[in-house]
């Protein structure tokens, strides 16, 4: 029996919210994924970063430099990202790579993130595990985006 952990919660949690996706098109070529790491909204360095594919750990690195980290991942999977800091919380984000249906071309293949690892970054406590972003693909833009819809149900005004 497997173990059911915050991962397999939080990639149950992402299947049901970005439901819809077909996985029909499969595009060839990798997309980049550059992520680093914040704090008090100045590059961090001596942080880890985790990449899980389903619930399974299939990358990780720590990095003592203050340079953004570059991943490259497929089409049509959902990658969970895990960063971690001595002396600050977890941070998780996930990127949905699904192509949605009727998509023609992806305008970029790159996708840059930054994660604040000294705050919170929700403002409601029963949150606060979640991940800090839910990243898909928005076939009207045909680009890599945050799920606007995931920021506002974890950062209510």
């Amino acid at each position: 029996m497997k173990k059911i952990n915050l991962f397999v919660l939080v990639v149950l949690l992402n299947s049901i919210a970005l439901s819809g996706f077909s996985q029909k098109r499969i595009r060839k070529a990798p997309l980049e994924i550059t992520g680093s790491a914040l704090v008090n909204d100045i590059p961090a360095k001596n942080y880890a970063i985790s990449v899980y594919l389903d619930g399974t750990k299939i990358d990780s690195l720590y990095t003592k430099s203050k340079k953004s980290i570059n991943f490259y991942v497929n089409y049509n999977q959902v990658y969970t990202f895990l960063f971690e800091k001595e002396g600050c919380k977890d941070k998780i984000v996930i990127v949905n790579t699904n192509i949605p249906e009727g998509l023609k071309n992806m305008n970029e293949d790159v996708f840059e993130f930054e994660v604040e690892m000294s705050q919170s970054l929700a403002k409601n406590s029963d949150t606060e595990d979640y991940p800090v972003a839910v990243l898909k693909i928005n076939k009207d833009e045909e680009m890599l985006e945050a799920s606007k819809a995931y920021h506002a149900f974890t950062h209510p005004d």
